[in-house]
């Protein structure tokens, strides 16, 4: 080590090196280089070293949101899956059971929806054609029910399901 300063002090004070003391000033300086990128890497958290603890943590935090995920995903696919499907002209709906009247909802309306509530059309039929009520409509993640509110003004939520097929 003291010769290693030493050696430095002597290069330092020079103004033409050999060939030698320039591949040893340049291994100096890559070690600098390599030292302070590690500690911005660290400060910029790309190098992160975990003990075994924090890694059983994160794991099981990354566990339970893929399960909370596979839930949802089951539950919105019960809610449409084994659902009786009407078809008019080039429409395809499904019905709602137990409403005050007979609603239908587009399939592809279906899939959009969400806990945000969004204002779209129920069909209902009349003798000659089908006509349309504006509902306010929203699913929950955690059901299998759509929340429906004939009033978008007053909001009033009432739970339907589908009707299933026989």
């Amino acid at each position: 080590m003291g010769d290693e300063n030493k050696n430095m002090h002597t290069l330092q004070e020079k103004e033409n090196y050999t060939e030698e003391e320039k591949k040893q000033i340049m291994e100096r300086l890559n070690e600098e280089r390599l030292i302070h990128q590690r500690v911005r890497e660290r400060l910029d958290g790309k190098i992160n070293n975990y003990t075994e603890e924090e890694k059983s943590q994160i794991l099981n935090i990354l566990n339970e949101q893929r399960l909370s995920k596979q839930k949802r995903e089951e539950i919105k696919k019960k809610r449409l899956e084994n659902k009786k499907v009407y078809t008019f002209g080039s429409k395809r709906f499904y019905k709602f059971k137990k409403m005050e009247r007979e609603y239908l909802i587009e399939t592809k309306e279906c899939e959009d929806l969400s806990s945000r509530p969004k204002l779209i059309s129920l069909y209902y039929r009349t003798f000659e054609e089908l006509k349309k009520k504006e509902v306010l409509i929203k699913t929950e993640i955690y059901s299998e029910y759509f929340f429906i509110s004939y009033n978008p003004i007053r909001v009033y939520f009432k739970t339907y399901a589908l009707e299933d097929e026989k």
